[in-house]
């Protein structure tokens, strides 16, 4: 394969291009985390009680035939319909549950997993507001381990009937993405 450089200079290459450099850093507590490669030959690495997953990077968003089946089991009497926003710092996150709750909180019976930001500004009563610590890796607890973030979310579904529950993830993993088992819509 020839290619030019930014210089207009020619070059024979032997290689494809399809090679992709990956950097992920963020603090971890060294004393809660432990690490290995599991059987797949990815890294995988645990802490704060979380079930270990990796940071593998996922270079497509996959194929939209090849998407799940829609859950049928799912009792929404046991947790309200559940809606995910995730994404990076910075992306408006906060914002949009603070929007979503102004404007649904007369027509349904909301609830939300958030920090101060929903209680400061009064989007909802602060009872129907709950905050979770997920760590390190707040996409841990949004796919691999949900636990932390399902127990909250069931709890103010059972306390308030709820029709809708917002459950805020954000973090460092450009390409997580909540579990069918948390979220079912997901922005």
């Amino acid at each position: 394969m020839a290619s030019n450089d930014h210089h207009g200079h020619h070059h024979d290459h032997d290689h494809d291009h399809d090679h992709h450099h990956h950097h992920h850093h963020h603090d971890h507590d060294k004393s809660t985390k432990s690490s290995g490669v599991g059987a797949d030959g990815k890294v995988y690495h645990s802490h704060d009680g979380l079930a270990p997953h990796s940071h593998e990077p996922i270079y497509s968003p996959g194929y939209f035939s090849r998407r799940a089946p829609p859950l049928v089991n799912r009792d929404f009497n046991e947790r309200a319909f559940t809606v995910g926003i995730g994404g990076p710092v910075g992306t408006g996150k906060t914002a949009l549950m603070l929007a979503l709750c102004t404007f649904l909180r007369h027509k349904y019976s909301l609830a939300a997993e958030d920090g101060e930001f929903l209680v400061k500004h009064q989007a909802l009563p602060a009872e129907r507001i709950r905050a979770v610590e997920t760590g390190g890796c707040p996409h841990a607890a949004i796919r691999e381990d949900i636990s932390i973030n399902l127990g909250p979310l069931e709890e103010l579904s059972n306390l308030y009937k709820t029709d809708i529950l917002l459950c805020e993830s954000g973090g460092d993993n450009l390409a997580a993405n909540f579990s069918r088992e948390l979220a079912d819509y997901i922005i």
